[in-house]
């Protein structure tokens, strides 16, 4: 027969509630990680009127919303 005292069992059930708590909270950051990673990927500034916009199409040039420029994904250069 198992010999397991209250306080044991306890502990043992705190011990793997906690555990499994900081495995469920470092997955969901790892999650919440990945999803902020992919929408930096996908933004574009426009060099014109300085609009940021989600790039839809994977072009290297992207037309912006508010003022029709064409801007590229690979970020902002000089104008001259």
């Amino acid at each position: 027969m198992i010999d397991l005292s209250l306080e044991q069992l306890a502990g043992y059930a705190i011990g793997l509630t906690m555990t499994l708590i900081v495995f469920l909270h470092l997955r969901e950051r790892r999650r919440v990680a990945k999803h902020e990673r992919r929408a930096v990927r996908d933004r574009v500034v426009c060099r014109l009127c300085l609009a940021v916009f989600e790039a839809t199409s994977r072009d290297p040039v992207q037309t912006c919303p508010e003022c029709g420029g064409a801007t590229e994904r690979g970020g902002s250069r000089p104008l001259g």
